[in-house]
């Protein structure tokens, strides 16, 4: 399995890193300061203030995120994840083909979760689905019905577009240690290649809650903290009881 971050919002730019921190600050200022300007102004800012921007914005509004894309090109992942990958629909996809595309030379992606004597058993069954197909195809069965009996891991590339609002939802959601492991790998790496391009992005990708625990704790600091009593206390209560939920 291969993730590709093969286009995103401002590559091949000058100011490839920050366009689209530029787009999104820019969009976000239109809703208060709307000037033919704007966004020469906001490109003019430096780094710390742009970065400073986007903090807040990674606590608020997402609207506003929804403005740059990012798109990925996955390989060798099995049509099990891609399925699970397509239901997000606020994306768009390309997908490889089995139905027109002869699959018989296509690698079957292996549960990580089997033991030896399971491997070898789930091995048995892939080569001889691969074999019936192949047989099929030699007989002239059309590709598309010969296609019913390969496993739904074989392996399929597909291309997926987002906009960063849904990317970063969509992490957030699958990168936990209960969703399918090839779907946890992906979003992972997914994030990866994109903070690599975009280094301001990272706080766009915590979790709500380390985000609400990050401001209850900025409250706390400004209010003061006594033990065991007052607001503070009955506050640092409630992130605890968050961080265990």
């Amino acid at each position: 399995m291969k993730v590709e971050l093969i286009d995103f919002t401002g590559i091949g730019r000058d100011d490839e890193t920050w366009h689209a921190a530029d787009v999104m600050i820019f969009t976000k200022q239109t809703r208060l300061n709307l000037t033919s300007g704007l966004m020469k102004e906001v490109k003019a800012w430096d780094a710390a203030k742009k970065q400073q921007e986007l903090d807040y914005m990674a606590k608020t509004i997402k609207s506003s995120w929804e403005f740059v894309d990012v798109t990925f090109l996955l390989s060798g992942v099995s049509r099990a994840v891609a399925q699970q990958i397509t239901r997000t629909r606020t994306a768009s996809y390309a997908m490889q083909s089995m139905r027109v595309t002869d699959a018989s030379s296509f690698g079957v992606v292996e549960g990580e979760k089997l033991d030896e004597q399971q491997r070898m058993a789930y091995r048995a069954a892939v080569d001889s689905s691969k074999f019936f197909y192949t047989e099929l195809v030699k007989m002239g069965v059309a590709l598309e019905d010969a296609r019913g009996i390969l496993p739904l891991n074989t392996e399929c590339n597909i291309v997926c577009k987002y906009n960063f609002r849904t990317l970063t939802d969509l992490v957030k959601a699958r990168k936990s240690l209960r969703a399918q492991g090839e779907y946890g790998q992906i979003v992972r790496e997914m994030e990866r290649l994109i903070v690599e391009a975009w280094p301001w992005s990272k706080p766009f990708f915590e979790s709500d809650k380390d985000v609400a625990i990050n401001m209850l704790e900025d409250i706390v600091k400004s209010i003061g903290f006594t033990t065991g009593k007052g607001m503070g206390w009955e506050i640092a209560k409630a992130i605890d009881l968050i961080r265990k939920d």
